[in-house]
């Protein structure tokens, strides 16, 4: 029996004709369409079919049919078991990837460390020298800051230490000029109370020797009688007391004054004790104690720095050339 079902790779492509015999039912139709199929080329004679029935194909398909289930179930079979190969395969190329991949992943990993080192390296290096060169601008600006603040406040406080000064010198100024009038007034007060002290002291000293010395009107009378240069009579006048004692001594005064002519004592309430007025013909010598006291006074008050106030003097107190002789 010939075969109706073929496999793939069982058909050969040929180039020669090949003229299939029309089927029976087909005979008959071209007899019923008459001269229609006349025009038709002619068919020459084609051997009588012999080739398989319907139950031949059908029996052939089922065989075929089985055999190709029994074909498919192993090229199935196969496909999963080369499929079983290439998963075993896959799987052990997929863990040999995964595991040059882990490897390369890790070297990657490794050099991006490195990398990453380098860069936090040259970032520390870099931020190092922007540290430095940061801390030399903010040195310098420091420094210029801090010379522009000490020769701000140097002069501020030049200014304000010579302001100070100023007024300091003029306080100080003021304080000399007060002491120093202080100074004077002390000065001439005790200067005033000095010479006071000094005159009252003489004043008392002279007055008591005036007083208590009798010999006191005797030298004053003698050193009056000496300033004489003309001849004639004399007056001298003395205090009430005195005139005794200068009556006993006329002689002795005579015998010291050439050319006189008379002497004569009289009373005067206006001389103190101790004290005597020369008459002469020429004019008269004032010797009374309070006389040669206020010319003493004034001799003191002309030696004396300061300017004092005279006093009067206190009448009675002996002369003091008569104490010094």
């Amino acid at each position: 029996m010939n075969k109706a079902v073929f496999r793939p790779g069982e058909l050969i492509l040929s180039n020669e004709k090949v003229i299939l015999e029309s089927p029976q039912a087909y005979a008959e139709m071209a007899l019923n369409l008459g001269p229609a199929l006349e025009e038709l080329d002619e068919i020459p004679d084609m051997p009588e079919f012999i080739g398989p029935t319907a139950d031949d194909l059908r029996r052939e398909a089922e065989l075929f049919k089985s055999h190709w289930d029994e074909e498919r179930e192993g090229m199935i079979q196969e496909a999963r078991d080369r499929a079983d190969a290439i998963i075993s395969t896959a799987q052990a190329s997929a863990g040999e990837e995964v595991v040059r991949l882990s490897d390369e992943a890790q070297q990657i990993k490794q050099q991006a460390e490195a990398e990453a080192e380098k860069i936090l390296a040259e970032a520390k290096q870099k931020a190092a020298e922007l540290e430095t060169t940061a801390q030399a601008n903010f040195d310098n600006a420091r420094k210029e800051a801090v010379d522009a603040g000490l020769k701000e406040g140097r002069e501020a406080g030049y200014t304000e230490g010579r302001a100070e000064m100023d007024r300091l010198i003029e306080r100080i100024q003021t304080v000399l000029e007060r002491a120093q009038s202080r100074r004077e007034e002390i000065l001439v007060e005790s200067e005033q109370q000095i010479v006071d002290l000094v005159l009252l002291m003489t004043r008392k000293v002279i007055k008591i020797i005036s007083e208590t010395q009798e010999g006191v009107v005797r030298e004053n009378v003698v050193q009056a009688l000496r300033k004489i240069k003309s001849h004639g009579n004399i007056i001298i006048r003395v205090n009430l007391r005195d005139v005794k004692l200068t009556t006993d001594h006329i002689n002795s005064f005579i015998k010291q004054i050439e050319g006189v002519k008379g002497v004569q004592v009289a009373e005067d309430s206006t001389v103190d004790p101790g004290g005597c007025i020369i008459e002469t013909d020429f004019g008269e010598i004032d010797a009374r104690i309070s006389s040669q006291l206020a010319e003493l006074e004034a001799k003191i008050l002309e030696m004396s720095p300061i300017k004092t106030k005279p006093k009067a003097s206190s009448a009675g107190a002996p002369s003091l050339s008569a104490i010094a002789n």
